[in-house]
C-alpha cells in the first residue's frame, strides 16, 4: 500500500527549498539585529502551500510513517521483541503451537501506552528547542485565530526543522491546526502562567524576548477578530421563538445525559463500561457495583469535557459576545444564552442537534467549570484549555452578568 500520494514527477512535496536572507530588528532589552532564515514569500504567492495533511491519505498514514522514521520507536520496538521473544517461544512449545492469548494482550496495552507517549515526547523535546525560531515565523507571518493563517508556519518550519536536523522528516506538523495547537501548548500557555520576568528566563532564556514580540503580534491579531463577534455581530439568531431547550423536551436531565453517552462518540467508554461487567461479574457483588458505577460516572465525565473541546476558538469567542450583549438578566438570560448557541453551534455543525445546553443553569455551569474557574486558578489542566487569549473578555462576560440586575 502506498502511504504517500506524489505531488509531481520527483515524488517530493511542493514546499520550496530555496531560502533568502532577511534581517529583522527585534525590539526588547538588549536584543540586537538578528538574521533568520525564513522560505521566500514570493514563491509561496505562485505555488500551494503542501502540508502532510495534501501528501498523505489520512492522519493514520502519516503517523505510522513518522513512527518508522523515528529511531526512538525503532530502538524500543527492538527491546520489545527481545524481551517477550524468549517466552513467546516457550509458549508455542508448551501449549502445541497455540498463541498465547494473554501475551498478545499485554503487548498491545504496551504498544498502545507507550508509542504515543513517545512520539508526543519527540515533538515536545524539538518544540522546546526551537522556541526562537518558531517565534520568528509567528512575527513574519502574523498568524491569527483562523486555522488557515498557520499554514505558512507550519510549511516553513516543517522545511526548517528537516534541513537543520532538528527532525528526521520534512512532516513535523501534519496541518495547520496541529501548529496551532503547538503554539497555544508550547509558547502561549507556558509563557502566560509565568508570573515575573526572572521564572520567564529561567524558562525560556534567550527566546524571552522573541516570545514576547509574537505573542503581541498574536495577540493583535486576535483583538481585531473579537472585534467583528463583538461589534459587527457577524451572526445572529433568527426564530428564537420556536427554539426550545432540552429541559422542555426530556423529562429528565438524566435522560438527556444518557441519550448523550450512548452515542458512536462515546462507544468505545460504553464498550469499556461492558468489559468492567464481564471483569467482575465473579468477584463479588460489592466490586461489580463499583466497577459498574465507576465506568458510568467515566462516561459521564467524558461527556462533560467533550463539550469545550468539540469548540473551536471562534465557537468560544462567540459564546462570550453572547454573554456580554444578552440584555436578559438573571436565570431567563441564561436561558435566552443557552437556545442562542444551541442554535449557532448546530449551525455551525459543531453539535448534531440544537441540544448543546440543556438548560439555562446547564449554559451558567459550563461557563463558570471551563471558563471562569481557569481565569481563577491560571492553571493548566489536563481536561481544559486555559484559553489565555480569552481570559479578558472572560472577565468580562463575569462582570457583565454580575451587574445584571435581578429580575
Amino acid at each position: 500500500m502506498q502511504i504517500v500520494r506524489s505531488c509531481n514527477s520527483n515524488n517530493k512535496p511542493l514546499i520550496p527549498s530555496s531560502n533568502w536572507h532577511i534581517a529583522i530588528r527585534m525590539r526588547g532589552d538588549g536584543v540586537k539585529d538578528r538574521s533568520i532564515d525564513v522560505l521566500s514569500l514570493k514563491h509561496f504567492e505562485s505555488q500551494k502551500v503542501v502540508l502532510p495533511q495534501d501528501l498523505f491519505m489520512d492522519n493514520f498514514t502519516w503517523m505510522f510513517y513518522e513512527f518508522f522514521k523515528c529511531f526512538t520507536f525503532r530502538t524500543w520496538l527492538l527491546l520489545l521483541l527481545l524481551m517477550w521473544l524468549p517466552g513467546f517461544l516457550s509458549q508455542i512449545k508448551s501449549i502445541n503451537r497455540i498463541f498465547p492469548f494473554k501475551l498478545c494482550i499485554l503487548v498491545s496495552c504496551l504498544v498502545g501506552i507507550f508509542l504515543p507517549n513517545i512520539y508526543s515526547f519527540s515533538h515536545k523535546s524539538v518544540l522546546t528547542n526551537q522556541l526562537t525560531q518558531f517565534s520568528k515565523e509567528i512575527v513574519e507571518h502574523a498568524p491569527g485565530t483562523d486555522t488557515h493563517d498557520w499554514e505558512t508556519v507550519a510549511a516553513n518550519l516543517n522545511s526548517y526543522f528537516y534541513e537543520n536536523k532538528a527532525w528526521n522528516t520534512e512532516y513535523f506538523f501534519f496541518n495547520a491546526a496541529e501548529c496551532q495547537k503547538a503554539f497555544r501548548k508550547v509558547l502561549l500557555e507556558p509563557f502566560s502562567v509565568k508570573k515575573d520576568e526572572s521564572s520567564k528566563i529561567k524558562s525560556f532564556g534567550d527566546s524571552v524576548p522573541y516570545i514576547e514580540e509574537a505573542l503581541q503580534v498574536y495577540s493583535t491579531e486576535f483583538d481585531k477578530k473579537w472585534k467583528l463577534f463583538n461589534t459587527e455581530k457577524v451572526w445572529s439568531p433568527d426564530n428564537l421563538e420556536h427554539v426550545q431547550l432540552p429541559k422542555k423536551t426530556y423529562r429528565y436531565k438524566f435522560t438527556w445525559v444518557l441519550k448523550r453517552i450512548f452515542n458512536l462518540w462515546l462507544f468505545p467508554a460504553f464498550i469499556l463500561f461492558l468489559a468492567c461487567i464481564y471483569v467482575s461479574w465473579d468477584k463479588g457483588h460489592l466490586f461489580r457495583i463499583l466497577c459498574c458505577g465507576g465506568g458510568f460516572l467515566l462516561m459521564v465525565r467524558v461527556f462533560q469535557n467533550m463539550r469545550p473541546f468539540s469548540m473551536h476558538m471562534e465557537d468560544k469567542m462567540q459564546f462570550l459576545s453572547t454573554i456580554i450583549n444578552e440584555q436578559e438578566s438573571g436565570a431567563n438570560g441564561w436561558d435566552e444564552i443557552a437556545k442562542k448557541m444551541n442554535r449557532y453551534l448546530f449551525e455551525k455543525k459543531v453539535w448534531t442537534s440544537e441540544e448543546f445546553f440543556f438548560d439555562g443553569i446547564d449554559c451558567e455551569w459550563f461557563f463558570n467549570h471551563f471558563f471562569y474557574r481557569l481565569l481563577s486558578t491560571k492553571k493548566p489542566m489536563f481536561d481544559r484549555p486555559l484559553n489565555v487569549e480569552l481570559w479578558p473578555y472572560i472577565k468580562e462576560a463575569q462582570l457583565t452578568r454580575k451587574q445584571a440586575p435581578p429580575v
